[in-house]
């Protein structure tokens, strides 16, 4: 199973170059404030501890539902970039 490390996420800046932003405990915060599903709940905790999270199709859903939401257009992207990366 793909894992991906959200401590990681590489933020494209204008002049072309890259920065390196860990959105781990910004998007465990996310969830854990506005979950109401005790699977979410559990995941938002386990990513606070650890930003390494295995690429299941339940975490992607979770991944890309909360940073769609709840983070800016370039923080998507990095997150979006780091999930699709092979």
């Amino acid at each position: 199973m793909k894992t991906i490390d959200l401590s990681k996420a590489k933020i494209h800046m204008f002049d072309g170059s890259e920065e390196e932003y860990d959105v781990s405990k910004d998007l465990a915060e996310v969830i854990f404030k506005n979950t109401q599903s005790i699977a979410e709940h559990n995941f938002s905790l386990e990513l606070y501890k650890n930003p390494v999270v295995e690429l299941t199709d339940e975490n992607r859903k979770i991944i890309e539902t909360y940073s769609q939401k709840h983070f800016k257009a370039f923080a998507q992207v990095a997150i979006s970039r780091l999930m699709n990366e092979e």
